[in-house]
């Protein structure tokens, strides 16, 4: 923001807001994936923002029941990692179901979420999925470490068409050296 005084003008800047957008890459080659999926975050103190736009999608979802096995068909993903024995993945599918568990060693839990939210828009065969999740329960954490993914199978017959913001180059989401420092 601007004010203009008499002989100067003055800048006014706000520290409260981030953001960072990009594509999401081929978790195999590390190119731009294809479909063309756009990623951002943005960050309001110690609430993030994560944006999807997938592009070209076949907007189908697995399922109608949240915590289904959505990674099945279409779906973007967030995995958040606070360097503990556990992460959490986040999974919204084009329908707005959701997938929200703690994954330890393999395992999955499934829990009630209050710090986390979403919402899905659809325009021709695009999908815009906005996560929001308020990271102030986790203040102690030390370092937080995250991950970003899509899911498609438009136009790739029986296989998956894998997209990730640091790509594990491997039929798998889950490789925790994979994630990157959210800042």
């Amino acid at each position: 923001a601007t004010t203009n005084t008499k002989d100067h003008m003055v800048f006014f800047v706000y520290n409260w807001y981030d953001e960072v957008m990009t594509y999401l890459k081929d978790n195999y080659t590390g190119k731009i994936g294809n479909p063309l999926t756009s990623f951002e975050v943005i960050r309001n103190n110690d609430i993030f923002s994560f944006v999807f736009e997938a592009h070209d999608s076949s907007l189908e979802s697995f399922s109608n029941k949240d915590n289904d096995d959505l990674w099945r068909l279409n779906v973007v993903e967030v995995f958040l990692d606070m360097g503990d024995d556990f992460y959490y993945e986040f999974e919204v599918a084009p329908n707005g179901k959701t997938f929200i568990a703690k994954i330890s060693n393999g395992n999955v839990s499934f829990f009630d979420c209050d710090f986390f939210s979403s919402n899905v828009e659809t325009s021709g065969n695009t999908y815009k999925v906005k996560m929001v999740i308020d990271l102030s329960i986790f203040k102690n954490a030390k370092e937080i470490r995250y991950n970003a993914f899509r899911v498609e199978t438009k136009n790739v017959g029986d296989k998956q068409n894998l997209e990730a913001l640091s790509p594990t180059f491997c039929d798998t989401f889950h490789i925790r050296d994979k994630f990157i420092s959210l800042r």
